[in-house]
């Protein structure tokens, strides 16, 4: 009798012949913080191969968890919960670019909402143009490159949905003027804007002034009409010129409605919502209402910092956040990354769903040592088998 196959993980973590050339030719891209202070951001040995119903699993519970967000977002605003800039956001209905989910692959293939990243989601660029660089560069091999496809229509996706957003041909583009690494991704999505037909022009945010019976303005005077900001609304609100955002005439993408769905009490909230859904996991403010071990985030939280594992022998918490807006802890019920095996120890991943508007487009997977995902964490490529 022969042997019975062996069924297909649907995520595996494989190593590959080692490639240092590939970050330095990808540089042509935009993407020059591949090695930040000596550290290797970009994978260059390793890549995940996951299996076509992988794929179609996250696809489909992206598909399923945008409207339900939406859904969470009109009950906070029916109830009055909300900053003052976001009624008015949600009523005209103002339209989003983009999104990442950050999901849970469990070993059977079950998916599981970790978060919603709305406003700031990071290492766009990167799932969006260099690892396709890297899948169509690098020769087919078991050591080099296996696999046949890649999912990564995020570029087109972000050029076919720049029209919806009804903008002005000139849109403005703000980052941090000291973060090389948010003023490659802005300088991406002003070639996405572009491609669509906008004009783009990239200013630093802090350069962003108030001229009275204008509005917002750019250094030279010319008003700013529609600004894409790689920069939190909650941060922006927060400052000196917060009380002027109100009466400023600009169209901002993402739109101030969006403050709801990046904070991650929506967590909360979709579980209030929809307790017991399969995509979902247990979540709420109080620390009491969920069983077992807990992870405590931020709801204004950033780049796993500042977060609180409770119940958890062994599991470390990251350390607080400084200068950014307090914010309450929102409690989700502990359920690990799976763990996968690398050459210098435990590999833990978390696949990143990109969204343009609603529609699911692509993937990214960042990869740590560690529990809690972090700014220092590699990107790793993938591959469907």
């Amino acid at each position: 009798m022969p042997a019975l196959a062996r069924p297909v993980p649907p995520l595996q973590r494989l190593t590959l012949r080692r490639d240092d050339a590939f970050p330095r030719r990808a540089e042509a891209l935009g993407f020059t913080f591949h090695t930040p202070e000596g550290r290797e951001y970009w994978a260059r040995d390793a890549c995940y191969a996951l299996t076509p119903e992988a794929i179609a699993a996250m696809e489909a519970a992206a598909q399923e968890l945008a409207p339900m967000l939406d859904e969470a977002a009109a009950r906070i605003v029916a109830r009055g919960d909300y900053a003052a800039l976001v009624e008015a956001s949600h009523r005209a209905g103002e339209p989003s670019l983009y999104g990442r989910f950050d999901f849970r692959l469990a070993p059977d293939g079950s998916v599981k909402l970790y978060e919603y990243n709305a406003e700031t989601p990071a290492a766009l660029l990167e799932a969006a143009t260099v690892q396709l660089a890297w899948f169509e560069d690098t020769p087919e091999g078991p050591d080099t490159r296996p696999g046949q496809d890649q999912w990564s229509a995020i570029d087109e996706a972000l050029v076919a949905r720049w029209p919806a957003l009804r903008l002005p041909p000139l849109v403005h583009f703000a980052a941090e003027g000291g973060r090389p690494d948010e003023i490659a991704q802005v300088a991406y999505l002003m070639a996405t804007a572009e491609a669509a037909g906008h004009t783009a022009a990239f200013l630093p945010v802090e350069e962003i002034s108030w001229r009275e019976g204008v509005g917002l303005v750019e250094p030279g005077g010319r008003p700013i009409e529609a600004c894409f900001k790689l920069y939190p609304w909650d941060w922006l609100a927060a400052e000196a010129g917060g009380a002027l955002l109100p009466a400023a005439r600009t169209r901002w993408i993402e739109p101030a409605r969006r403050m709801l769905q990046a904070s991650k009490a929506m967590l909360a909230e979709l579980w209030a919502m929809a307790p017991g859904h399969p995509l979902l996991l247990p979540a709420a403010l109080d620390r009491a209402a969920i069983d077992g071990p807990a992870i405590g985030k931020p709801a204004l939280g950033l780049e796993g910092i500042g977060m609180r594992i409770d119940g958890v022998p062994g599991a470390a918490s990251t350390a607080p956040a400084e200068g950014l807006p307090a914010s309450p802890l929102v409690w989700q019920q502990w359920a690990p990354l799976p763990e996968h095996a690398a050459p210098d120890g435990p590999a833990y991943p978390v696949m990143g769903v990109w969204m343009a508007g609603d529609a699911p487009c692509g993937l990214g997977i960042r990869e740590g040592a560690g529990l809690v995902t972090t700014l220092e964490d590699r990107f790793v490529p993938h591959v469907i088998l």
